[in-house]
């Protein structure tokens, strides 16, 4: 299902407001719907069938939702588009983001950004961002979430496989203080040219915070700038570098001028993903849930 955008304009230019994360751990058990679902998906495609595949516990989508909506207290109202992003699929059949229309008494436009591995958080930014019609409430709100179930299928790299179940929500507003995400894909990227494409991004940045997955920081090195680098947990391929960004927003003083860069490269797809963020516009706003 797909709820789609009223025709009221078009560049929303909203700012990062909020960012908060929270670690999940196997909410929900299969049921029998499942075993149908799945039993009859794998006979369709000649796949052989085990019962034990549905004898674990798993953190759909839908489940990680409605608590994240609880974390964020009064800020999770009025928003004019939600998106999702994963670097897997869902182990539930459907789609949860129609809930949100539910939950939060209408919205606009929800839909999702898959099969784009780590880039999907990315993109699902800045479409929210600067590309999604401009709302009446000027707000939004991006989830993006990783989930350690993985159906069998074809081999998943052990560098984007899930391994804990983490969701992130973005909360946008055109006030935010912690910036305008100003972000910038490359696609078909070598990584002879990942260096040079680093130093444009921060040319005129001067000092600023780098986050990124270990096996990235060596470019950082290479490109010769003044960054700190904070390093990404395993694991976490979706959610990783978001998760790092919650953690060093809620450190910094109230009122900040450090500019923050979030990169990743995905080898296997050759995508490059830049989001820069300036903190210096307004004062860091502190919220008690």
């Amino acid at each position: 299902m797909y709820i789609g955008p009223k025709p009221d304009g078009i560049g929303a230019d909203l700012r990062l407001a909020h960012i908060d994360h929270c670690a999940f751990d196997g909410l929900s058990a299969f049921n029998d719907l499942d075993r149908t679902y799945f039993g009859h998906l794998w006979e369709l495609f000649g796949l052989p069938w085990e019962d034990a595949y549905l004898a674990g516990r798993r953190t759909t989508f839908h489940d990680m939702t409605g608590p994240m909506l609880g974390r964020l207290g009064p800020l999770a109202e009025g928003f004019d588009a939600a998106v999702l992003a994963s670097s897997t699929p869902d182990a539930e059949p459907g789609f949860p983001m129609p809930f949100l229309e539910h939950a939060l008494d209408g919205i606009d436009t929800v839909f999702a950004i898959s099969d784009q591995g780590a880039a999907g958080a990315f993109t699902a930014l800045r479409l929210t961002a600067t590309t999604l019609p401009a709302g009446s409430h000027g707000r939004a709100l991006v989830l993006v979430m990783d989930q350690a179930t993985v159906w069998q299928g074809p081999p998943i790299p052990e560098d984007i496989r899930p391994t804990r179940d983490m969701a992130v929500a973005l909360v946008l507003d055109r006030d935010g203080a912690l910036g305008a995400p100003r972000v910038r894909q490359h696609a078909g990227v070598p990584t002879s040219d990942i260096v040079a494409l680093l130093r444009a991004e921060v040319e005129e940045a001067g000092a600023f915070t780098a986050i990124c997955r270990p096996a990235f920081a060596p470019y950082w090195a290479k490109a010769g700038v003044s960054a700190d680098v904070l390093p990404v947990p395993d694991g976490l391929p979706c959610t990783g570098l978001w998760v790092t960004l919650s953690e060093h927003c809620a450190h910094l003083p109230e009122t900040s001028d450090r500019k923050i860069v979030l990169a990743d490269y995905d080898p296997h797809l050759g995508y490059l993903s830049l989001c820069r963020l300036d903190t210096a516009a307004a004062s860091i706003r502190r919220f008690p849930w």
